[in-house]
């Protein structure tokens, strides 16, 4: 990314209605696998650390991270985070058979990922019966120059797209859902307005983030918990982001 967009990154992720959502998500999805308090789990990708911190909080102590970006590890100590590293995920420095749940969260759409290769890594290093969980923004049409360009990425992906990448690997694929359902058209509506919302003065390309009302924020952030209730029961079949959770075979 952009080194701007790790500050608007670090400033958004504990109030931000998209990034609270995804984190109890997230949260959500790592209770249901029933692991143990002494588990080992990797965010593979952890930008500026507010994901990582729930883990640590929420879920086992034994939570580990690492992040490509210099500019992201130079917020970890602030965020009180000691288990993280500088790497990329196409070269994870863990060894195999480490983790008992990885979590890659909106890194695969990113220049630098070599997609093969990261799945890969990210199973060599999982457990046998270890858990993959993988997030990713969905549909192209979705894909706008100025935020993809902020963030140096340049894939979003369909339902078929993610199969297809875990099934040429040893996994069982045992969930795939949409997310973000019902606040779709927002998001697309946001998408195609960030043209015209743009600053002369931006001179550097800056993502799709930006400061909202209150009430806004938490009308969103409403929206976006109810339906991380109905998640903890059923799929959805459309929405703005991928979320796939893939189980290594013994």
């Amino acid at each position: 990314m952009e080194p701007r967009e790790y500050n608007t990154m670090f400033e958004f992720e504990t109030s931000y209605w998209w990034y609270r959502g995804l984190h109890l998500i997230l949260i959500d999805t790592l209770k249901a696998l029933e692991l143990q308090k002494s588990a080992r789990v990797l965010d593979a990708g952890c930008g500026t650390g507010q994901n990582l911190f729930n883990v640590c909080h929420l879920i086992t102590a034994q939570a580990y991270g690492f992040d490509v970006s210099p500019e992201a590890a130079s917020f970890w100590s602030r965020r009180g985070l000691s288990k993280v590293c500088q790497a990329s995920i196409n070269d994870i420095p863990f060894p195999a058979d480490t983790f008992d749940a990885v979590m890659s969260v909106d890194v695969f759409e990113c220049d630098s990922v070599a997609e093969d290769r990261a799945i890969i890594e990210l199973l060599r290093i999982l457990r046998p019966s270890g858990y993959l969980i993988l997030v990713v923004p969905a549909y192209g049409w979705l894909l706008s120059e100025e935020h993809h360009k902020a963030v140096q990425a340049s894939r979003r992906y369909s339902r078929t797209r993610v199969e297809s990448l875990l099934r040429k690997e040893n996994v069982n694929l045992i969930r795939i859902t949409h997310l973000f359902a019902s606040l779709l058209p927002v998001v697309a509506a946001y998408r195609i307005a960030l043209p015209y919302l743009r600053s002369e003065s931006d001179v550097v390309p800056r993502s799709e983030l930006r400061p909202l009302h209150p009430f806004i924020n938490t009308m969103l952030f409403k929206l976006v918990n109810l339906e991380r209730r109905i998640l903890k029961g059923r799929n959805f079949p459309f929405g703005s982001s991928i979320l796939a959770i893939a189980k290594k075979v013994v």
